[in-house]
């Protein structure tokens, strides 16, 4: 596949800088080299409004951070993200810059989760995390500025398998009724004997690899049996039935390019409206650089499938 631009100038920059291999360095080097990454990301955008606050989580208070751009006509989703880091490093501030661009491109009020990290927490306290932080929010957006007709839940990378998760315990009954998932690069599958090809084709060269998400899943949840619990793995379930509508966005030169495109697949098989956007010659941390083609190229998509998701009967107007 043919590189763009943007991602021969970020390859020959971690070169340059000697980036290892993520899978090498241990988790305390690999939460310095996602602060390095941070500083990669450029100055971020002003937002009109942006509050920091907590929700109550299953271990103590979660950190919350609230993006409201200027009003606009119409309600305002709620987005409820979760970073990505593998599920052992990231934080609200790796998708700062990201998520300040979401609000300002689409309107939504955009808010940030922040969760226990693995090894010290593995699977569920993760989810658990997410999900609380999911009903807390909810319950609050009036409060925040938002439409609570229209809840996304939204994520990046291992956010995103979080965010997966978190609308599937919903679906079952167990939280609020969510219009939109939006994933952005979701594993969704144990990496460790993948039969997605792009598992294959994209094993190394473009900073997430095979060994990479080898090593991620095994801090996340080290349990092979467990690795396949449907709330581990949504791509696993046996019944993708009466899952939210999806958008999902995936990197060209991600391992975890086909698995996300194979979940959208399943769900529009299962009659849930699904679609999958695949961004050519992108990598795994696309939607980290807003300030890239890449990341711009997809808003047109998330705006539309925004739109898709507001009710029919959405109250007129929204909080300033």
């Amino acid at each position: 596949m043919a590189l763009h631009p943007d991602t021969r100038r970020i390859l020959k920059a971690l070169r340059d800088q000697g980036f290892p291999p993520l899978e090498s360095v241990g988790v305390p080097r690999l939460r310095h080299l996602m602060n390095r990454l941070q500083q990669a990301q450029g100055e971020p955008e002003a937002v009109a409004h942006i509050v920091e606050t907590q929700v109550p989580g299953p271990a103590g208070a979660l950190p919350v951070r609230v993006y409201r751009p200027a009003p606009r006509p119409g309600p305002r989703p709620l987005i409820v993200f979760f970073h990505g880091g593998g599920w052992v490093s990231g934080g609200i501030e790796l998708v700062d810059p990201a998520l300040r661009r979401l609000a300002n491109a689409t309107g939504a009020v955009v808010a940030s989760v922040g969760y226990r990290l693995a090894p010290e927490t593995r699977f569920p306290g993760p989810l658990q995390d997410a999900h609380a932080a999911l009903c807390a929010l909810a319950g609050r957006a009036s409060e925040l500025g938002a439409d609570p007709h229209t809840l996304v839940v939204a994520g990046e990378s291992a956010g995103a398998n979080l965010a997966a998760a978190v609308c599937r315990m919903a679906a079952d009954g167990d939280g609020p009724r969510i219009a939109l998932q939006l994933l952005v690069c979701p594993p969704l599958a144990p990496a460790r004997d993948s039969p997605y090809a792009s598992y294959r084709h994209n094993a190394d060269g473009y900073l997430n690899t095979r060994a990479a998400m080898g090593y991620f899943w095994d801090q996340y949840v080290p349990d092979p049996v467990l690795a396949r619990d449907p709330l581990a793995a949504p791509l696993l379930a046996t019944d993708v039935c009466g899952l939210p509508p999806a958008l999902v966005l995936v990197a060209g030169l991600d391992p975890l390019c086909d698995e996300g495109e194979a979940y959208a697949h399943r769900l529009r098989a299962a009659g849930v409206p699904a679609r999958s956007v695949r961004v050519d010659g992108a990598l795994h941390i696309f939607f980290l650089l807003p300030r890239l083609a890449a990341f711009e190229s997809v808003l047109p998509d998330i705006v539309d499938a925004l739109a898709d998701s507001a009710p029919p009967h959405a109250p007129e107007g929204s909080p300033a």
